[in-house]
């Protein structure tokens, strides 16, 4: 039986209070002690009477990740966490600090079954479980009190599915996440604020897009079938045809865009030849193109492309009208960038 508050959204919540024969409101009110007045235990909420409290504590409970580890980047002071869930596995997230915007990017498993060979979540852990919506929410809560604990910042800005495991392979739970991410008497972020990160699924991404209306991001990095399957199991079941088709549905407004993700491998997919099958590839779409040189692995021996094959391949695309740009990974020095969350257990340890 479900019991973390955090796991319900707020007409869950209503359908559980009014089970318990009491009034529907005060679903709301509990909603506003946790998301607006950061309270976590149902006996400070003092507008809740004690009589729906004592049931509230057999009933349910208000569960947050710990934070076991941090680890600050010396090279752009973004802050890489280490966090324990309720059964003591490990997950991670990143903050990404940036002038006043702070970035989050944060897991949705523990590990992940997709087993890119680029990629050290897929090929240094185990998959263990996808995560539930309080640990998703959890982890923004969580993080989120750390920087406003340490005046780090005020709040986070951005939420990005970037992290730990396949997002849309864990759809119930990304659904729950979103709306009480964005929900007025929840956390209340904008729709434009949330990213979503996907290797690429052929049912209900659109449809998902089309009724979320955040942003997504498509991990390519392959343009052709061969290659991509090689180093991404997901094509043999997903080829890229068919993840072309499923972007093609999207309902994109003038100025959106759907971001294109795709690794700069030296000498393996940042040829000219790459570049002009990505454009074909891409053809039809709008798109914005995200280059990013490749973190090394330890699972995987190749570098990052160089700045003369990255630029020649940038030009390329901008001389056929598709909008590129290079991302500078964050936080290398401490396996924050991308791909390379594997649960490297350093960094400054906050168990007391």
């Amino acid at each position: 039986m479900e019991k973390n508050v955090l796991n319900f959204t707020l007409k869950q919540l209503e359908t559980k209070i009014t089970k318990l024969n009491e009034k529907k409101f005060r679903a709301q009110q509990i909603f506003d002690w946790i998301y607006k007045k950061n309270i976590f235990d149902f006996e400070y909420m003092s507008n809740i009477p004690k009589s729906l409290i004592d049931k509230l504590n057999i009933e349910l409970d208000i569960t947050l990740p710990k934070i076991i580890k941090i680890n600050t980047s010396k090279i752009d002071k973004s802050i890489k966490f280490l966090l324990e869930t309720k059964d003591k596995n490990l997950i991670e997230s990143l903050a990404i600090l940036e002038n006043k915007r702070v970035t989050l990017c944060i897991s949705c498993m523990i590990g992940c079954p997709l087993k890119c060979k680029f990629c050290a979540t897929g090929t240094e852990l185990k998959f263990k479980r996808n995560l539930d919506a309080s640990e998703i929410i959890g982890q923004y809560i969580t993080i989120n009190n750390f920087l406003k604990e340490k005046n780090i910042f005020g709040n986070i800005n951005n939420v990005v599915f970037m992290g730990m495991g396949e997002p849309f392979l864990n759809l119930n739970n990304i659904e729950k996440s979103i709306e009480i991410f964005t929900h007025k008497k929840a956390l209340d972020l904008s729709k434009k604020k949330l990213v979503i990160s996907t290797s690429g699924v052929d049912k209900g991404l659109s449809d998902f897009i089309n009724k979320f209306k955040i942003k997504l991001a498509v991990s390519i990095h392959f343009p052709t079938n061969e290659q991509r399957s090689q180093f991404m199991p997901i094509n043999k079941k997903v080829p890229l045809e068919k993840l072309i088709t499923e972007l093609k549905k999207i309902d994109l407004k003038k100025r959106e865009y759907i971001t294109i993700e795709y690794l700069m491998i030296e000498k393996i997919n940042d040829t000219l030849f790459h570049a002009e099958k990505l454009k074909s590839l891409l053809k039809g779409l709008k798109v914005k193109v995200n280059l990013i040189p490749y973190n090394p692995t330890k699972m995987f021996f190749a570098k990052p492309s160089s700045e003369k094959r990255i630029n020649k391949f940038a030009n390329y695309l901008l001389s056929k009208s598709i909008f590129v740009t290079v991302r500078r990974s964050k936080s290398k020095d401490v396996t924050g960038a991308c791909g390379q969350f594997a649960l490297k257990n350093n960094g400054v340890s906050l168990l007391k």
